[in-house]
């Protein structure tokens, strides 16, 4: 879980998927085992705003008391009336979870113009999900979608395509990080054409 983008929560899971959500309230329509899930998670909080960190407690709080006061969202059964199930020959049961309350358009960050001439390296970071650029000696960019790419100007795009993503020992990662190298191949192609 993070807490970026001016108040927003995102929640980055595992093959790249990221939902946005307007307030840490709306992170209580996700099913229960969902947000007992992220409750057991480190929170990521790039700003050090007292918001995320009370939201951080008031998730394990909540996990903890069997969500009290905010009512995380408890599955619907429903039985089937004409489907029927071929061991005990009654209504075929399903379970039914309403969406969750993300926020479906994100505004792109503006073109940054960091032009990476002393470009050092980059790579994925596997304890925060997010790929740090080092262009200076003493100064990084922090990428958490890879969408995110789409930032850069052309130049920056032809530094970054022709250097790969460095992943780390055991290549554990190598799915996610290949999410942030194949946008930068796409982004560098669209800039092109």
């Amino acid at each position: 879980m993070h807490n970026n983008l001016k108040g927003m929560f995102l929640v980055k899971r595992r093959g790249g998927l990221i939902q946005y959500f307007k307030t840490g309230y709306d992170l209580f329509s996700l099913p229960r085992w969902d947000v007992r899930k992220l409750g057991r998670l480190d929170m990521l909080n790039p700003d050090r705003s007292s918001l995320g960190a009370d939201f951080e407690r008031i998730i394990a709080k909540e996990c903890n008391k069997g969500f009290e006061v905010f009512k995380a969202q408890r599955p619907r059964r429903r039985v089937s009336k004409t489907t029927k199930d071929p061991i005990t020959s009654k209504g075929k049961v399903t379970w039914v979870i309403n969406p969750a309350k993300v926020v479906t358009r994100i505004n792109l960050p503006a073109k940054v113009s960091v032009y990476l001439n002393n470009f050092k390296k980059w790579f994925y970071d596997s304890h925060t999900g997010e790929v740090v650029i080092r262009w200076n000696a003493n100064e990084d960019i922090k990428i958490l979608d890879p969408m995110d790419v789409f930032m850069f100007r052309l130049s920056d795009l032809i530094v970054l395509n022709a250097n790969r993503i460095n992943v780390g020992a055991g290549n554990a990662n190598l799915e996610e990080a290949m999410l942030f190298q194949r946008a930068i191949e796409r982004a560098w192609k669209r800039t092109r054409s």
